[in-house]
């Protein structure tokens, strides 16, 4: 008996999921999806599809955008559904109780780490960020509180050196895919009883804001400044400021380095290493620029970017565009 299943997500890391469900209509039914309505993007501020919603609409599955899950009459409509269980992954809002209650297996959330570990909103960068060597998605039965239900199974995975949010976002969803595809039919026979959080050893994420992606290069080292720009690779990146001729210009760093050595000048200065590549003084080691952006201007190489902007060695940068 295929299970009928109403899917709830938004982000890249759900698409996979889900499109692992549709094309397996012999054994699940997305009777629906619950994404995030389109939203103005680019110069244009045109209407703009998130990935869910562009994947959902290129199956040709019913959507549902609504503003808010507070909605009688949305409750109504996906109860007349009559779906087994709701799968949630990366969609962004927490579902109100009378949404929980519809289900008969109740609502199962992806969530993008080992839980108790990272709960909250943003557990894939701070899996980069906390220098992880592995995380990996829980798929657990939803309470009223945030990522705290019992967990029926743990995929883990590796966290190499080099993967940003992206690269280790795409294989979280795999492994989310996997786990999601493998397991649902045993949650729905009763085969697999979800363990309770050792709550006491919960920690948490938050929502990522474009000031997180502001460079501290006298409070932060350089293996922490380079993480964190993996982390928050594409939004909000890594960057900092530099005053020149009378104007503040933002510069992002695009790809760095970590480096043990440090010249004896204040943090936030720029010097140039030895082959080459400008590099800047943190409060541990220095950071170099392999690549970098100013505003309004597109990506160079290190070296390339100084043959325009030679007077970047030597100057400081700092926290602030005033």
């Amino acid at each position: 008996m295929k299970i009928r299943i109403i899917y709830f997500g938004t982000s890249r890391f759900a698409v996979q999921p889900l499109l692992a469900l549709a094309d397996q209509p012999d054994l699940f039914e997305v009777a629906a999806v619950v994404t995030r309505p389109d939203q103005p993007a680019g110069r244009g501020h045109k209407l703009s599809a998130c990935p869910v919603a562009e994947t959902a609409r290129a199956c040709g599955l019913l959507v549902f955008t609504p503003v808010s899950l507070k909605d009688d009459a949305l409750v109504r409509e996906l109860e007349g559904l009559g779906a087994d269980a709701f799968v949630v992954a990366a969609y962004g809002k927490i579902l109100p109780a009378a949404m929980l209650a519809l289900p008969r297996l109740g609502c199962l959330n992806l969530h993008g780490s080992i839980l108790p570990k990272f709960r909250g909103a943003s557990p894939i960068q701070a899996a980069i960020a906390a220098n992880e060597a592995e995380t990996g998605v829980s798929l657990m039965r939803m309470d009223e509180e945030m990522d705290h239900g019992p967990v029926y199974d743990v995929a883990c995975v590796t966290v190499g050196p080099d993967d940003t949010f992206l690269t280790l976002e795409e294989k979280l969803s795999a492994a989310a895919t996997n786990l999601l595809v493998h397991d649902l039919p045993h949650v729905a026979a009763g085969k697999i009883a979800p363990r309770e959080q050792d709550h006491a050893a919960a920690t948490y994420t938050k929502l990522i804001t474009r000031e997180d992606g502001l460079a501290d290069w006298a409070s932060d080292g350089a293996a922490t400044l380079e993480r964190r720009r993996r982390a928050h690779e594409p939004w909000p990146g890594l960057f900092t400021y530099w005053s020149r001729g009378g104007f503040s210009l933002r510069l992002t760093v695009r790809k760095a380095a970590a480096l043990a050595e440090e010249p004896v000048t204040p943090p936030g200065t720029v010097f140039l290493t030895s082959d080459g590549y400008p590099a800047i003084v943190t409060a541990s080691g220095a950071l170099k620029l392999t690549e970098l952006q100013l505003e309004g201007k597109n990506p160079q190489d290190g070296k390339t970017f100084l043959n325009g902007y030679p007077d970047l060695i030597g100057a400081r940068l700092g926290k602030t565009a005033t």
